[in-house]
């Protein structure tokens, strides 16, 4: 039996098949080629990929009709003939994939190269890229909506795009937006006398989201600690108060002793020793008639005592007013400054500079603490306090740039 008394689908078959295993044939070539390995191998798989065209032609003739040999090609020649350059070409495939799992190319290293879960990329001078992988591509579209192109442009667009100020210049934090950020990595190598660039990028969403946590964590215990040292000065001054309260309280029994001892020293002369009643009397007395304030009755001591317990170092220059309708006023304003200094300035001395004028007293608040970088926005403590100032007929000014100065004016005070 030959190949010309087939059926046509059955010859269309055995055509596909030999085209089939012509087209391994020719991809074995080329990757060993390229592998520049098997060189027996290479020259074995040409002979056997020219025998497969010839069996390829003559069966494509065949079956235009184009030519038709005297013998109609017998199957008992062309069957053996295909299934040994179908088993040897599933041998060479199997040999070449066995090399590439065992020993490493040019090809199994561009591959590894791509799949690193880390950006990768090496470009020369210019910004022309040598070597670059999928992930790196990536990042780029992600972050900025396109491809790189350009290198050294891409580097450059990164370093704008980094919000952290305290890293080198050869490193960069950039993020997307979409609660990604990546760690870039810029080096410079030495290569067959060529200066190369190397930029990494790595995923570093996660740890970043942590800093982020423990960044507001640590806002947190700051602003619990300013309450905590702030209710530790409002406790001692409730002591003092308590304080108060209980010698009020001696002194009122004090003086109702009194009292019943003159009345029955009244009523019965001779049961009272009349010098111990009269130096009774006169200590009483003397506690009611004595102008001299105690140290915790002194204006603006409670504040400087918070100050103290806040760890600021309050310097006043000048004398403060006495008057008692501003010293609620300037007291609050002391306040809120140690508490605006330690807070959002991170300082340690608080300045109350006092001016005195012809027709007006001015007071200025400064801190040894960082400057704004923008506009102060009232609210809270300093917008309640341009209230108090207000009421008691002052007016506050807040400046921000270049240095932060508080400052609060009372019109129609003179020295």
């Amino acid at each position: 039996m030959t190949y010309t008394m087939l059926s046509v689908t059955a010859r269309g078959f055995m055509l596909v098949l030999i085209t089939a295993i012509q087209l391994v044939y020719i991809y074995c070539i080329i990757r060993m080629i390229h592998l520049k390995k098997f060189k027996w191998d290479l020259a074995f798989t040409v002979v056997m990929t020219l025998i497969c065209f010839f069996f390829l032609q003559l069966m494509t003739m065949i079956q235009q009709k184009d030519f038709i040999p005297d013998s109609g090609l017998p199957l008992v020649i062309l069957c053996p003939a295909i299934v040994l350059l179908l088993m040897y070409a599933v041998f060479q495939v199997l040999n070449i994939t066995r090399w590439r799992r065992e020993n490493l190319s040019a090809m199994s290293i561009k591959e590894a190269f791509d799949r690193l879960p880390a950006g990768l990329m090496y470009y020369s001078r210019g910004g022309i890229p040598v070597m670059i992988n999928e992930t790196m591509q990536r990042i780029s579209h992600e972050l900025f909506g396109k491809w790189i192109s350009d290198a050294e442009a891409f580097w450059e667009e990164i370093k704008q795009n980094c919000r952290e100020t305290d890293i080198p210049d050869d490193k960069a934090i950039v993020e997307n937006g979409k609660g990604r950020a990546y760690s870039f990595s810029r080096s410079l190598m030495h290569i067959k006398k060529v200066d190369v660039y190397e930029l990494t990028a790595v995923d570093i969403s996660d740890e970043y989201e942590l800093r982020r946590r423990l960044a507001v964590s640590q806002e947190r215990a700051r602003g619990l600690n300013i309450r905590l040292r702030t209710l530790m000065g409002t406790i001692e001054y409730v002591t003092m108060n308590r304080e108060l309260l209980q010698l009020k309280t001696s002194l009122h029994d004090n003086i109702g002793q009194c009292i019943l001892i003159a009345k029955r020293y009244v009523y019965s002369p001779e049961s009272i020793d009349k010098q111990r009643m009269l130096d009774f009397w006169r200590d009483n007395i003397h506690h009611l008639t004595n102008d001299e304030p105690e140290e915790w009755e002194l204006p603006y001591y409670v504040i400087s005592k918070e100050a103290d317990r806040l760890g600021i170092k309050l310097n006043i220059i000048g004398e403060l007013p006495s008057e008692s309708r501003l010293i609620p006023v300037i007291d609050a304003a002391i306040s809120v400054h140690i508490g605006n200094t330690l807070k959002h300035a991170d300082g340690t001395e608080a300045t109350v500079a006092v001016k005195k004028t012809a027709d007006s007293l001015e007071i200025s608040f400064t801190n040894n603490g960082r400057q704004p970088d923008k506009e102060i926005e009232e609210k809270g403590g300093l917008k309640n306090l341009r209230s108090q100032v207000e009421d008691a007929g002052g007016k506050m000014e807040i400046i921000s740039m270049p240095e932060f100065e508080m400052r609060i004016t009372f019109p129609g005070i003179s020295s």
